[in-house]
Protein backbone atom coordinates (compact mmCIF):
# COMPACT_ATOMS: atom_id res chain seq x y z
CA UNK A 1 0.00 0.00 0.00
CA UNK A 2 1.05 3.48 -0.40
CA UNK A 3 -0.03 6.87 1.71
CA UNK A 4 0.83 11.01 0.41
CA UNK A 5 3.46 12.07 2.19
CA UNK A 6 3.53 15.84 3.65
CA UNK A 7 4.28 16.58 0.10
CA UNK A 8 1.26 15.41 -1.23
CA UNK A 9 4.03 12.97 -3.05
CA UNK A 10 2.86 8.93 -3.09
CA UNK A 11 5.30 6.84 -0.38
CA UNK A 12 5.30 3.07 0.72
CA UNK A 13 4.04 2.32 3.84
CA UNK A 14 6.45 0.36 5.71
CA UNK A 15 5.47 -3.49 6.18
CA UNK A 16 4.31 -4.58 9.73
CA UNK A 17 6.94 -5.45 12.27
CA UNK A 18 4.52 -8.22 12.93
CA UNK A 19 3.13 -10.11 9.95
CA UNK A 20 -0.30 -11.40 10.76
CA UNK A 21 -1.15 -15.07 11.24
CA UNK A 22 -3.22 -16.63 8.69
CA UNK A 23 -5.70 -19.79 8.66
CA UNK A 24 -2.79 -21.42 6.50
CA UNK A 25 -0.24 -20.44 8.86
CA UNK A 26 -1.88 -22.14 11.50
CA UNK A 27 -2.44 -25.30 9.17
CA UNK A 28 1.25 -25.33 8.97
CA UNK A 29 1.93 -25.20 12.18
CA UNK A 30 -0.33 -27.89 13.26
CA UNK A 31 1.41 -30.61 10.85
CA UNK A 32 5.10 -29.05 12.00
CA UNK A 33 4.94 -28.73 15.96
CA UNK A 34 8.06 -28.06 17.70
CA UNK A 35 9.44 -25.75 14.91
CA UNK A 36 10.09 -22.42 13.10
CA UNK A 37 6.94 -20.93 10.90
CA UNK A 38 9.15 -19.36 8.70
CA UNK A 39 7.39 -15.96 7.12
CA UNK A 40 8.61 -15.36 3.41
CA UNK A 41 8.38 -11.82 1.43
CA UNK A 42 5.42 -12.17 -0.71
CA UNK A 43 7.14 -11.33 -4.00
CA UNK A 44 9.25 -15.06 -3.39
CA UNK A 45 7.23 -18.29 -3.55
CA UNK A 46 7.75 -20.09 -0.44
CA UNK A 47 8.48 -23.30 -2.36
CA UNK A 48 11.22 -22.33 -4.66
CA UNK A 49 14.65 -20.86 -3.91
CA UNK A 50 14.32 -18.47 -0.81
CA UNK A 51 17.49 -16.73 -0.20
CA UNK A 52 17.72 -15.54 3.39
CA UNK A 53 17.20 -12.09 3.11
CA UNK A 54 13.92 -12.78 1.27
CA UNK A 55 12.83 -14.12 5.38
CA UNK A 56 11.07 -12.01 7.09
CA UNK A 57 11.26 -13.70 10.44
CA UNK A 58 9.78 -16.81 11.78
CA UNK A 59 7.34 -17.86 14.88
CA UNK A 60 7.98 -20.35 17.04
CA UNK A 61 5.64 -22.98 17.01
CA UNK A 62 5.37 -25.36 20.42
CA UNK A 63 4.51 -28.87 20.75
CA UNK A 64 1.31 -28.56 20.14
CA UNK A 65 1.40 -27.06 16.90
CA UNK A 66 0.58 -24.09 18.00
CA UNK A 67 2.04 -20.87 16.86
CA UNK A 68 3.46 -18.68 19.16
CA UNK A 69 3.63 -14.86 18.65
CA UNK A 70 6.47 -14.20 19.62
CA UNK A 71 7.66 -13.01 16.14
CA UNK A 72 11.87 -13.01 15.57
CA UNK A 73 12.13 -10.51 12.80
CA UNK A 74 15.15 -11.17 10.37
CA UNK A 75 17.60 -8.51 10.60
CA UNK A 76 18.74 -9.42 7.15
CA UNK A 77 15.59 -9.20 5.24
CA UNK A 78 15.15 -6.56 2.26
CA UNK A 79 11.84 -5.73 1.54
CA UNK A 80 10.66 -6.27 -1.86
CA UNK A 81 8.87 -3.76 -3.70
CA UNK A 82 5.60 -5.30 -3.59
CA UNK A 83 5.80 -5.90 0.08
CA UNK A 84 6.47 -2.23 0.59
CA UNK A 85 3.74 -1.15 -1.17
CA UNK A 86 5.25 0.28 -4.43
CA UNK A 87 3.17 0.50 -7.55
CA UNK A 88 3.07 -2.08 -10.40
CA UNK A 89 5.88 -0.97 -12.31
CA UNK A 90 5.61 -0.48 -16.26
CA UNK A 91 8.15 -1.88 -18.10
CA UNK A 92 11.82 -2.98 -17.52
CA UNK A 93 13.37 0.30 -16.29
CA UNK A 94 10.59 0.99 -13.51
CA UNK A 95 10.85 -2.60 -11.92
CA UNK A 96 14.91 -2.72 -12.43
CA UNK A 97 14.26 1.00 -10.49
CA UNK A 98 12.10 -0.27 -7.98
CA UNK A 99 14.57 -3.84 -6.89
CA UNK A 100 17.91 -1.26 -6.58
CA UNK A 101 16.49 1.27 -4.53
CA UNK A 102 15.45 -2.57 -2.34
CA UNK A 103 18.85 -3.87 -2.54
CA UNK A 104 17.64 -6.68 -4.87
CA UNK A 105 19.57 -6.09 -7.66
CA UNK A 106 22.99 -3.62 -7.73
CA UNK A 107 23.16 0.20 -9.37
CA UNK A 108 25.91 -1.26 -11.53
CA UNK A 109 22.33 -2.88 -13.55
CA UNK A 110 20.86 0.14 -14.40
CA UNK A 111 23.12 1.94 -17.15
CA UNK A 112 22.43 -0.95 -19.76
CA UNK A 113 18.69 -0.69 -19.52
CA UNK A 114 18.60 3.18 -19.27
CA UNK A 115 20.56 2.94 -22.81
CA UNK A 116 17.77 0.79 -24.45
CA UNK A 117 15.39 2.53 -22.70
CA UNK A 118 12.70 4.85 -24.25
CA UNK A 119 12.47 7.67 -21.93
CA UNK A 120 10.28 11.48 -22.22
CA UNK A 121 12.75 14.52 -21.60
CA UNK A 122 11.64 18.09 -21.84
CA UNK A 123 10.52 19.95 -24.96
CA UNK A 124 9.04 23.27 -25.67
CA UNK A 125 8.05 22.07 -29.17
CA UNK A 126 8.74 18.44 -30.85
CA UNK A 127 11.10 20.57 -33.15
CA UNK A 128 13.33 20.71 -29.96
CA UNK A 129 16.37 19.06 -30.43
CA UNK A 130 18.71 19.88 -27.58
CA UNK A 131 18.26 18.62 -23.81
CA UNK A 132 17.04 20.98 -21.15
CA UNK A 133 18.83 20.32 -17.69
CA UNK A 134 17.44 22.14 -14.45
CA UNK A 135 18.88 22.24 -10.86
CA UNK A 136 18.22 19.94 -8.27
CA UNK A 137 18.05 20.18 -4.94
CA UNK A 138 21.91 19.93 -4.22
CA UNK A 139 22.48 22.34 -6.86
CA UNK A 140 23.79 20.09 -9.51
CA UNK A 141 22.25 20.63 -13.43
CA UNK A 142 20.63 16.98 -13.73
CA UNK A 143 18.41 16.11 -17.11
CA UNK A 144 15.29 15.03 -16.34
CA UNK A 145 13.79 11.97 -18.33
CA UNK A 146 10.51 10.15 -17.10
CA UNK A 147 9.59 6.63 -17.52
CA UNK A 148 6.34 7.38 -19.06
CA UNK A 149 4.08 10.48 -19.86
CA UNK A 150 1.71 10.49 -16.47
CA UNK A 151 4.85 10.71 -14.75
CA UNK A 152 5.81 13.86 -16.57
CA UNK A 153 5.06 16.68 -14.33
CA UNK A 154 1.95 18.88 -15.63
CA UNK A 155 3.74 22.53 -15.75
CA UNK A 156 5.82 21.00 -18.75
CA UNK A 157 5.07 22.50 -22.18
CA UNK A 158 5.57 19.24 -23.67
CA UNK A 159 8.11 16.38 -24.42
CA UNK A 160 10.12 14.09 -26.70
CA UNK A 161 10.78 10.78 -26.91
CA UNK A 162 14.07 9.59 -26.85
CA UNK A 163 16.34 6.04 -25.93
CA UNK A 164 19.35 6.65 -23.34
CA UNK A 165 21.55 5.94 -25.72
CA UNK A 166 20.06 8.79 -28.29
CA UNK A 167 19.84 11.36 -25.40
CA UNK A 168 23.51 10.22 -24.26
CA UNK A 169 25.24 12.67 -26.68
CA UNK A 170 23.66 15.53 -25.81
CA UNK A 171 23.58 15.48 -21.90
CA UNK A 172 26.88 17.70 -22.24
CA UNK A 173 28.34 15.89 -18.74
CA UNK A 174 25.68 15.91 -16.59
CA UNK A 175 23.79 13.49 -14.65
CA UNK A 176 20.56 12.03 -16.29
CA UNK A 177 18.02 12.26 -13.13
CA UNK A 178 15.12 9.53 -14.24
CA UNK A 179 11.45 10.10 -12.84
CA UNK A 180 12.82 12.87 -10.36
CA UNK A 181 10.10 13.43 -7.81
CA UNK A 182 8.36 10.06 -7.93
CA UNK A 183 7.97 7.24 -5.95
CA UNK A 184 11.72 5.78 -6.59
CA UNK A 185 14.44 7.72 -8.91
CA UNK A 186 17.62 7.50 -9.80
CA UNK A 187 20.61 9.62 -10.61
CA UNK A 188 23.13 8.32 -12.95
CA UNK A 189 26.75 9.49 -13.75
CA UNK A 190 26.60 10.36 -17.28
CA UNK A 191 30.08 8.58 -17.01
CA UNK A 192 28.42 5.17 -15.68
CA UNK A 193 26.20 5.56 -19.14
CA UNK A 194 29.05 6.27 -21.83
CA UNK A 195 31.03 3.35 -20.57
CA UNK A 196 28.47 0.76 -20.79
CA UNK A 197 27.85 2.40 -24.20
CA UNK A 198 31.47 1.63 -25.41
CA UNK A 199 31.09 -1.87 -24.65
CA UNK A 200 28.32 -1.89 -27.30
Amino acid sequence: MTSPDEAGRLTPRRTPAQPPITESMRDHARRNPDSWLYVIDEAFDPAGDVPPWAIVGAYPVNSAGEIVTDFHPNDQYRPSPRALGYPEPEGELEELLQLVRTRHRRADDLPPVVLRSTLFVYAVSPRQQNLTGFYDKRGRIVVPAYTRRSLVPADWPGTRTLTGKQLLPDLAGHPLAINPGGVVTAVIPVEHLTAVSQQD
